[in-house]
């Protein structure tokens, strides 16, 4: 069973390092060039993990990190560019205390909809059928009315991420712009999304970019095979989806497979996920993603007004 972990935001550091010292127990550890060797056929993996990790908050570099380093754990980071050189919160950090009756209230001006269709949702759900600059829209006008400011910044700064990348133990990885799902936009916005962030990350990086993760990164709701396109366009060899299952040599190296593990996820679900294998799969497809089917109803309803 070859698997690899993606994580996000980790504030607890005696849970994170719990958690690395059960999977290093069970797993090869590998990094993203011998995940390259592997999918280019030159080796085979067995039993190997790979760690991820999206978006570069500032827990990352310091919970997360440290405790890679200590335990010698070959890891991949996903960031946004513009992000850390604009010194800007990702849409969903800033989102994030709202007044959630008031953003809906937004959200059906904007749509022309009856507010009380949207109720039954929660806004992340609503916010991801919407472009991302209509994200944007309605939360510049959310701190208009509210007279809201925006939050201090909660990412990693530019030096603290130069510092992980030239010490050699974390790949960096493009993340698009701003974090839209792609399946959303435009050809061009989802063109300028990822092109943009490989190329602008190298060069805040010094050096060409090779890897990449899916924002949400469903195949088929979050991405298509457009932006599968775009990335081999850009010279870009490994792309991660968040698709729950083990990975293996017959993966689309523009779709490869990870699985989700949440911040302060209790030690006896990890190892579900970990060591049911197959029947962890099996499980988990019997529970649909309520996010996936609230969002196929969020679009139709505000598409029908």
């Amino acid at each position: 069973m070859n698997k690899i972990l993606n994580f996000h935001l980790v504030n607890d550091m005696a849970w994170f390092e719990k958690t690395i010292i059960l999977i290093k127990s069970k797993y090869n550890m590998v990094s993203i060039d011998t995940l390259d060797e592997y999918y280019q056929g030159k080796i085979k993996l067995k039993n190997a993990c790979h760690i991820t990790v999206d978006d570069g908050d500032e827990t990352f570099y310091r919970i997360i990190y440290p405790v890679l380093k200590k335990h010698n754990i070959p890891a991949s980071l996903y960031v946004s560019p513009k992000i850390f050189n604009e010194q800007i919160n990702y849409w969903f950090q800033e989102i994030e205390g709202y007044d959630f009756d008031i953003v809906k209230k937004i959200v059906a001006e904007m749509t022309n909809t009856p507010v009380d269709k949207l109720a039954p949702y929660s806004v992340w759900d609503i916010m991801k059928v919407m472009q991302v600059s209509t994200i944007h829209d309605i939360l510049t006008e959310y701190r208009k009315r509210t007279n809201t400011p925006l939050k201090p910044y909660q990412n990693m700064s530019i030096a603290e991420l130069r510092e992980v990348d030239q010490q050699g133990l974390v790949t960096i990885g493009g993340h698009t712009m701003n974090h839209p799902i792609l399946m959303n936009e435009s050809d061009e916005s989802s063109h300028y999304e990822i092109s943009n962030s490989i190329n602008e990350l190298a060069k805040l990086l010094g050096h060409p970019v090779k890897c990449f993760s899916y924002p949400n990164g469903i195949p088929g709701y979050d991405f298509t095979d457009r932006e599968c396109d775009t990335l081999k366009r850009n010279g870009i060899t490994l792309t991660f989806s968040t698709e729950a299952r083990d990975f293996s040599d017959k993966d689309n190296v523009y779709k490869i497979p990870r699985i989700g593990v949440s911040n302060s996820e209790g030690q006896l679900f990890l190892k579900a996920k970990l060591f049911l294998g197959p029947v962890w799969l099996i499980l988990k497809k019997l529970k649909p993603s309520g996010e996936y089917v609230n969002r196929v109803q969020i679009k139709k309803i505000i598409g029908n007004q």
